[in-house]
């Protein structure tokens, strides 16, 4: 019989395999029509590509907020950090941009996934597209607070935290505040920034986030030129 020392034992282990068990990403073949329809275009090639989530999707007047600068949106709306690394190859690769913009992390969070793993997943996407593109400059913008997931704030300034100590001393990746400005005196997400869905960004939130990002790209592109 078994002995209650080793039934102890074999319970500890099993709660500590659960506690250290990855949490499931979310499948990337859900956006197989949206990255089929990427790769039906003629691939630019040596601009400036911006990919992540919806708040990149979403961003309908890339090309007139960033006049003058070849800029290419390849963002799906829904998508984690490791949907960019599987589909890499087509929103990114295949452009080989000067310069990559990216952004994603909230729905990361928002999928129960921890403030590590979140990291992790955004940190081995970056690598990746280093690795295979290693002249490319990445943009790296932080993880925006919004009034619907206000709950997961905290996790949210965490991750940008890892996200920016980690871009330190690599010289490829500049990590960009694109958030605080979102946040009241008090912390707290401004209702103007944000439509009706509390989510996503209104008209003046993307106006703000052009103001900061604007200068970085014009600086970043003549420095390249």
């Amino acid at each position: 019989m078994m002995s209650s020392f080793v039934r102890l034992c074999l319970s500890a282990a099993a709660a500590a395999a659960l506690l250290h068990a990855e949490t499931p990403r979310p499948k990337p073949e859900r956006f197989a029509k949206d990255i089929q329809a990427f790769a039906s275009q003629p691939a630019e090639k040596g601009g400036i590509v911006f990919t992540g989530s919806s708040s990149i999707r979403r961003w309908t007047t890339l090309k007139e907020d960033f006049p003058g600068l070849p800029v290419l949106n390849r963002g799906f709306g829904g998508s984690v950090a490791n949907d960019l690394s599987v589909h890499a190859e087509t929103v990114v690769f295949r452009h080989e941009p000067k310069i990559l913009v990216t952004y994603t992390g909230s729905n990361d969070l928002n999928a129960k996934l921890s403030v590590q793993e979140a990291f992790e997943d955004y940190t081995k996407f970056l690598e990746l597209v280093h690795q295979r593109l290693p002249a490319t400059r990445v943009i790296l913008t932080s993880v925006k607070i919004s009034i619907r997931r206000e709950a997961q704030i905290p996790q949210v300034r965490e991750l940008n935290q890892k996200l920016e100590k980690w871009a330190e001393g690599r010289g490829w990746v500049r990590f960009l505040d694109c958030h605080s400005y979102l946040a009241d005196a008090d912390g707290r997400p401004v209702r103007a920034f944000f439509v009706d869905d509390l989510l996503h960004l209104s008209p003046a939130g993307y106006a703000r986030w052009t103001e900061i990002l604007l200068p970085v790209l014009r600086e970043e592109w003549a420095r390249l030129k």
